[in-house]
């Protein structure tokens, strides 16, 4: 595949760049240099591009953590919610007893009352 490519690339400007003869001025030359340039800028393009895709990663994972915290928060409000509705269920059964018991005691003050009236 390509690897073997860049291999040779990479010979291919130590060669270049080792070399103590100046290059020769001919086309062959011209378009060798032109290639060293482009692989040159591939090699940059690149480098860019992974540093887009590490960064792309990091902010995936911070959203991922986003949503993670946020579910956790829905299902705690939830369980909030539902101790809140069977807090106000206990009271209204409580509220029923203390009625009750207040009736109770209404009627027993009554019988009481009447019986001290005879």
């Amino acid at each position: 595949g390509g690897r073997g490519r860049g291999l040779h690339v990479a010979s291919h400007i130590a060669t270049l760049t080792m070399s103590t003869d100046p290059p020769p001025s001919s086309s062959a030359s011209a378009s060798e240099d032109e290639y060293v340039r482009l692989k040159l800028e591939l090699a940059q393009a690149r480098a860019a591009t992974d540093t887009a895709r590490l960064q792309a990663r990091q902010l995936i994972s911070k959203r991922d953590g986003i949503r993670e915290d946020a579910a956790k928060h829905r299902a705690e409000s939830a369980e909030q919610q539902q101790i809140l509705q069977q807090t106000q269920g206990s009271n209204e059964k409580l509220k029923a007893q203390i009625k009750d018991a207040e009736d109770e005691r209404d009627q027993l003050l009554e019988k009481i009352e009447g019986e001290e009236n005879r």
